[in-house]
């Protein structure tokens, strides 16, 4: 009986070791398994752009031009007063190393949108960019809303308040928040999506987000990828 007991016990042992071993294996291939994929789809288009942040470092622009990088967004701002440590200096050498440059601002969802709207316009004054001026609007790292039409009434007013001034505008976000904000609220803008597959066929998208692991020369450590929708003649007509 006790032989019997102790089988038992080393068996079911052997098995949570196993199925640990897995898990491990699966979070750590992960990301590598997400590149395979998202290289084979993202071959059928022409334009390649990545964004970045100041958690991205020390980036050298010059070698990611050369590396088949045709444009960059930047991350500027935050709610009503935060401002990227490295925007300044990411832009200079971005326009140096001959990329197309945007700018984006995380919406926060707390924080007064015509505020929000002020903060981003004097972070971004007396620069050019060739992109829309980006506004990320996504649920992760955002207070929970209970009444999403306060979250949508605030971005229209960060909207209003943007185009008011000129600044023409374009909307990251992922599939859900475009479901529970975006969709049928502000369809009249250009989309930046997030999605890690191939977006609906129904969805109309302007840049892609198709992975947060990517490899690219000038950057140390995984960098955001992404897809411009069409060749480089309609990228033109669309930047200028």
């Amino acid at each position: 009986m006790i032989k019997k007991n102790r089988f038992r016990l080393f068996s079911a042992l052997a098995i949570a070791l196993l199925l640990l071993i897995v898990a491990v294996a699966f979070f750590l291939l992960r990301p590598e398994f997400h590149r395979q994929t998202e290289d084979a789809e993202a071959e059928d288009y022409e334009l390649q752009g990545v964004d970045l942040s100041a958690h991205n470092g020390n980036v050298d622009f010059s070698r990611m031009k050369e590396a088949g990088i045709d444009f960059v967004i930047l991350k500027a701002s935050e709610g009503n007063g935060f401002r990227d440590s490295r925007f300044e200096e990411n832009y200079e050498k971005a326009v140096a190393g001959g990329l197309d440059v945007g700018a984006y601002h995380f919406f926060r969802f707390d924080v007064d949108g015509v505020e929000q709207a002020k903060n981003f316009m004097s972070t971004v004054a007396g620069k050019r960019f060739d992109l829309p001026l980006a506004i990320d609007v996504e649920e992760h790292g955002n207070p929970y809303v209970f009444v999403k039409s306060k979250v949508v009434r605030q971005l229209q007013n960060m909207i209003d308040e943007l185009t008011a001034n000129e600044y023409r505008i374009m909307i990251y976000t992922n599939k859900g928040g475009y479901e529970k904000f975006i969709r049928n609220n502000f369809d009249d803008y250009p989309l930046w999506i997030c999605s890690f597959t191939l977006p609906e066929s129904d969805l109309d998208w302007t840049i892609w987000q198709y992975s947060h692991w990517g490899n690219v020369e000038g950057v140390d450590g995984d960098v955001d990828l992404n897809l411009f929708y069409g060749n480089s003649t309609q990228w033109k007509q669309w930047i200028d």
